[in-house]
């Protein structure tokens, strides 16, 4: 573990504890740990899971702006996608991940490269659904911690799997609260 590491794990907790909450705050936070992040995955010569840094900073942009202007510039409420739609954002991911894995098995030295990339392709998707404000966010998310658990693990990144084991009990605990701020929301 380095302070590099402990300061991204840090920054990323508060991050997704303004997203349970459903605080635009999330997203500057959010930012910063992904800068952090950056620098950690590349130095454990995890490549997916650096790159996934950058995209995340350019999302988190757009989804700071959707969060407080997306709905004809109001604020949106929380949205419930049909699984079958959440399904067909899956085949780009799958087809992500096969492509990014192939790319890093044959030129880098990568570790991991089909998992590292799984994280990768499932947590842009993930990102996308939280951005636009959408409860099946969550279980994207709690597939995308599991994986994260085994890679950062077995990569020595002991902090990061730890971080992840907390984002997978936050990830349960925020699809819940979405779910009930949904419900509230339908009803009022």
């Amino acid at each position: 573990m380095t302070i590099l590491e402990l300061l991204a794990a840090v920054t990323t907790v508060a991050s997704v504890a303004l997203a349970t909450r459903r605080q635009v705050a999330l997203y500057p936070v959010g930012l910063l740990a992904t800068g952090l992040y950056f620098f950690v995955f590349l130095d454990a010569r995890l490549y997916s899971s650096a790159a996934l840094q950058g995209y995340f900073t350019v999302l988190q942009l757009y989804g700071w702006w959707f969060w407080l202007r997306g709905d004809r510039g109001a604020r949106p409420q929380i949205g419930n996608w049909a699984w079958s739609k959440v399904a067909l954002l899956l085949i780009p991911a799958t087809v992500g991940t096969l492509a990014v894995s192939a790319l890093l098995g044959v030129f880098t030295d990568a570790q991991l490269p089909i998992a590292d990339s799984s994280i990768l392709t499932l947590s842009v998707l993930a990102q996308f659904l939280l951005d636009r404000k959408q409860i099946k966010t969550w279980p994207i998310w709690i597939v995308v911690n599991v994986l994260s658990i085994g890679v950062y693990g077995s990569s020595g990144l002991w902090l990061t799997m730890a971080l992840y084991l907390a984002l997978l009990g936050n990830a349960f605990y925020g699809w819940w609260t979405w779910n009930r701020a949904f419900k509230a929301q339908s009803t009022a």
